[in-house]
C-alpha cells in the first residue's frame, strides 16, 4: 500500500514527474487520467522498462507535446533542441483536446506517433477521430523537428481500440504505448486490438498503481 497521509503529499518524485496521493486515488475510477499520470509513465517507459531503445525512443511528456501544440513556431526549436528528435526513430506524443494556453483540462486524450522509417504519423484514438484535427496540427508543428518531409506530410488515422465509457481514454493512451514500443522495439507480435480491451485498461488502472508503487519501493524519493 502506498501511504500519504493528504490528498497533495507526493508520494513520489521520479526524474520531472511529481506524482501526489490525489493523482493515485483517480486510478480507483471512473475518473479520467490527469497528465501527472501519463507523464509519470511516459518517463518510466523511457527512462527504464524501455530504456534498452533509449537511442530509438522520445517519450513526449504532456506539458512539453502541450507547449508544441499552442506555442509560436519560433519559440520551438531552442526548446526541443535537447530532446535530439531528428535522431529518433519513434517519437510519442500524447494528444490533448484543450487548446487554450490560459487554462489546464482538456477532455479527451489520444496519441501520436511518428515513424521515421515509414516517414508518417499515426494517430491512435480511443474515441473514434475526436481528436484528429488537433493531432494534425501537432503532427505539422513537430513535423521541421523530427525532419520530416516538409510539403508531403503523411497523416494516419490508425483503427485502434475503442473505449466504452467516456472516462478511460488516458488509460487507452497509456496501455497503447507501452504495447507499441514493445512492438516497435522488441518485435512483440501480438495485435494491438486483440491485447488492449476494455477489461485490460480496467485491470490496467490497478498495474499503474502497483507500478507507483513498485517504483516508490525501489527508488524512494527520486529526482
Amino acid at each position: 500500500m502506498i501511504m500519504a497521509d493528504g490528498e497533495n503529499d507526493v508520494v513520489l518524485s521520479f526524474n520531472d514527474s511529481l506524482v501526489r496521493k490525489s493523482d493515485i486515488d483517480l486510478l480507483d475510477g471512473p475518473h479520467w487520467l490527469n497528465d501527472i499520470l501519463i507523464g509519470f509513465c511516459f518517463e518510466y517507459f523511457e527512462r527504464e522498462k524501455f530504456n534498452h531503445s533509449a537511442d530509438r525512443l522520445a517519450l513526449i511528456v504532456p506539458d512539453v507535446a502541450q507547449f508544441i501544440k499552442l506555442a509560436p513556431a519560433a519559440d520551438l526549436t531552442s526548446s526541443l533542441e535537447s530532446l535530439n528528435l531528428p535522431t529518433k526513430q519513434f517519437v510519442f506524443l500524447p494528444v490533448n483536446d484543450n487548446e487554450n494556453a490560459e487554462t489546464a483540462g482538456g477532455s479527451h486524450w489520444s496519441l501520436l506517433v511518428y515513424i521515421r522509417s515509414k516517414q508518417e504519423f499515426r494517430h491512435y484514438d480511443s474515441c473514434s477521430r475526436h481528436n484528429e484535427d488537433i493531432a494534425k496540427k501537432l503532427a505539422y508543428k513537430i513535423q521541421p523537428h523530427v525532419h520530416a518531409p516538409m510539403g508531403r506530410m503523411k497523416f494516419i488515422e490508425m483503427d485502434g481500440p475503442q473505449q466504452e465509457n467516456g472516462y478511460d481514454c488516458g488509460v487507452y493512451l497509456i496501455a497503447t504505448v507501452e504495447h507499441l514500443c514493445k512492438e516497435l522495439c522488441e518485435g512483440y507480435n501480438i495485435h494491438l486490438n486483440d491485447l488492449v480491451t476494455q477489461e485490460y485498461v480496467r485491470i490496467k488502472r490497478n498495474q499503474i498503481k502497483e507500478l507507483i508503487h513498485q517504483v516508490v519501493e525501489e527508488f524512494g524519493i527520486r529526482s
